[in-house]
């Protein structure tokens, strides 16, 4: 039934086409973020649902502006996601009519899931290839945001570095990068630790759980 806003115009929806997102990652920190005047009784209401073959949709979900996408989440598949989303404007008179801008802000920062399934801190052994020069980082955002971080890394270096034993090697000779080391060796803690990668590069971890007989 049509309501007696939407006769008066005092209502009105719009609904985004399918948005790709570019992610090929097995979760990401998200953010939306938009600009809006909204005065009186008027209101807006944006809200978001997502899909991975663009025929199965979730349900719609409220947005809060500059607040994490909903249904997306560190632990959320991201391969062929697609996003779409929906403006409510509404007002109770025509002098008090909201306004919303045409500049939605989505991002995506892809995040890394290490859950130590141990009853002790894992210190795993880890092999980085550096992608272009420049800093590596890994920010575990689940821990107070402790860093593990290199700089002036070189293009197709090799890092190998032992957490347990605190021992770092390179591919490159007669280099030790031990000083351009923040000497915070990587220890995950029990549970989920939920890791930020910051500088283009390949990793790979080794490591075996601890527990206390």
């Amino acid at each position: 039934m049509t309501s007696w806003n939407y006769l008066c115009n005092l209502k009105g929806v719009y609904v985004s086409d399918p948005i790709p997102i570019p992610l090929n990652v097995d979760g990401a920190i998200s953010n939306i973020i938009w600009n809006q005047s909204v005065s009186g009784e008027a209101r807006i209401t944006v809200q978001t649902r997502t899909s991975y073959d663009g025929i199965n949709w979730t349900e719609w979900r409220n947005c809060i502006n500059g607040g994490n996408i909903p249904d997306i989440n560190e632990a959320t598949y991201m391969y062929n996601l697609k996003i779409v989303i929906r403006i409510i404007i509404e007002s109770s008179n025509h002098s008090s009519l909201p306004t919303i801008q045409n500049d939605f802000t989505l991002t995506f920062e892809p995040v890394m899931i290490f859950e130590n399934k141990g009853n002790r801190n894992c210190e795993p052994e880890i092999w980085i290839t550096k992608l272009g020069h420049g800093d590596f980082s890994i920010i575990n955002t689940s821990h107070n945001n402790e860093t593990f971080k290199f700089t002036n890394l070189v293009d197709q270096e090799l890092l190998y570095v032992n957490n347990e034993n605190q021992d770092i090697q390179t591919s490159n000779p007669v280099v030790y990068r031990y000083k351009d080391f923040n000497d915070n060796y990587l220890s995950f803690p029990v549970g989920k630790n939920v890791l930020k990668i910051s500088g283009n590069a390949k990793i790979k971890f080794r490591y075996q759980f601890k527990r206390i007989q």
